[in-house]
């Protein structure tokens, strides 16, 4: 059994606020990154429960942990190896050796009414994101390109509102809660202890259930279409990423490689 672990930080529990690094009187982010790890090492927890041999690559795909890494790297479980960098996004390393992918600390897409901090790719950039004409957040995103590996999404904690997007997704998909959100900055947040015996319950079913998961497939020929929050975006994706503009803050990339794809999109 090996499993990719793909990591956010906005959908760890009891983080609600990008500010919060910043806050003076605030713990600060190092506090939240404590708790990333630990839910990071609850999922390996409850996968070996059921296969104690099983492997792991974890990716630290906040920002690739291109602004200071996101998981302290000495708590993490010894039996993981972790992915983290510039370029460590999208799944960068995943190839058809994986058996299952799981997401921790997941937020939901960009436009989510009550979705805590939600976004998708970046809230300064990206307004809408859909992938060959259906809209996607970047559990969408994450399973598309697992999928093209032939990798099912196996389970994903964080937002309330991050695992309804999920089920609506995929099918059979297992799900962690960590808290609830209630608007942009709010949320009800379960105990920490709570949230972790969650995700290992969850991580412990999807390897359990694995045969029921199938990988989210798309066409060969795949279209990305962006909405960017300014036309200075839109002009600089046209220009070098090489998208065609359909409209005055719209650009669609297309091509077969989603990974690439996502990548000019970002220019």
């Amino acid at each position: 059994m090996k499993i990719f672990i793909h990591t956010d930080l906005e959908g760890v529990c009891d983080f609600y606020d990008w500010a919060e690094a910043d806050i003076p009187t605030s713990r600060g982010i190092g506090y939240t990154k404590e708790f990333l790890t630990a839910e990071i090492n609850a999922a390996i927890e409850g996968v070996c429960s059921v296969y104690p041999e099983a492997e792991f690559v974890v990716e630290d795909g906040h920002g690739g942990g291109y602004m200071g890494p996101n998981i302290i790297c000495e708590k993490l479980d010894s039996r993981a190896k972790l992915l983290v960098g510039k370029f460590a996004r999208h799944l960068n390393t995943v190839d058809e050796s994986f058996d299952l992918l799981m997401i921790i600390g997941a937020h939901s897409m960009a436009g989510t009414q009550q979705g805590l901090m939600n976004h998708t790719l970046s809230k300064d950039k990206f307004y809408n994101v859909a992938l060959n004409g259906r809209p996607v957040g970047e559990i969408g995103i994450c399973t598309a390109i697992a999928g093209y590996y032939g990798i099912p999404l196996g389970m994903v904690a964080g937002d309330y509102w991050a695992a309804v997007e999920a089920k609506q997704l995929v099918e059979n998909v297992r799900t962690a809660a960590v808290k609830r959100g209630l608007s942009s900055y709010c949320a009800e947040c379960l105990h920490p202890d709570e949230a972790r015996k969650l995700i290992f319950e969850a991580a412990a079913d999807a390897v359990k259930q694995k045969d029921l998961m199938k990988p989210f497939k798309l066409e060969d020929t795949l279209e990305v279409q962006i909405d960017y929050l300014h036309t200075e975006q839109a002009d600089d994706a046209k220009q070098k990423g090489g998208g065609k503009r359909v409209g005055s803050r719209t650009v669609l990339f297309t091509g077969s490689d989603l990974r690439e794809l996502f990548d000019r999109c970002f220019v």
